[in-house]
């Protein structure tokens, strides 16, 4: 999905199902960013004009906004708009700088991959005690809510997609070493 003001981008369009689905789901979790500052305005409200301030509004909104942040890394992966320092990369001839993307997609993985199995660690202690049994770790706050262990689910669900798309990204990029090796007239003559 595109929004109406902007021209779609080739180079950044999603490329796999998932990381259109990604996409997808981020442009709607967008509004999640509007919904925390209407709440956020209504706290204002609440407690400088009323003087009557809520004891959910801070809370949920660390959660919205902190939830949005984690889908924001995933998103940025799927239209492959995520910061990198091109320099060295732009000075190789393009046989080598596809290597260098192949082993930095080599390293993306295992980065990917190291946070998921953290996650996963992180989740199963939000949600079980040290004994094993269930129990949904709180803020201990006055509200008290579930927020850290959403924030720790969601954080884990968000990895899990970014090693997966690691992966699609990786097979990506070693096949366009390999195609570009067979089809290279001047590596044919050597």
């Amino acid at each position: 999905m595109t929004h109406p003001n902007t021209t779609p981008d080739p180079d950044h369009a999603p490329k796999t199902a998932l990381d259109r689905l990604i996409v997808k789901i981020g442009d709607r979790l967008s509004w999640l960013y509007f919904f925390a500052v209407v709440i956020s305005v209504i706290e204002v409200v609440m407690r400088y004009i009323f003087n009557s301030p809520t004891a959910w509004v801070h809370e949920t909104t660390l959660m919205v906004v902190g939830l949005c942040m984690l889908w924001g890394g995933t998103y940025c992966m799927a239209e492959d708009r995520h910061i990198r320092v091109s320099v060295v990369r732009d000075l190789l001839p393009d046989r080598v700088g596809k290597v260098f993307d192949v082993l930095v997609g080599v390293l993306t993985l295992f980065f990917c991959g190291g946070l998921a199995y953290a996650g996963y660690i992180m989740v199963e202690k939000a949600f079980f005690d040290p004994a094993g049994n269930f129990r949904v770790l709180r803020s201990g706050s006055a509200l008290n809510s579930p927020a850290p262990a959403v924030v720790k689910t969601m954080l884990f669900v968000v990895v899990v997609l970014m090693t997966l798309q690691s992966i699609s990204q990786l097979i990506a990029r070693i096949k366009a070493l390999t195609e570009g090796s067979e089809s290279d007239p001047s590596q044919e003559e050597n």
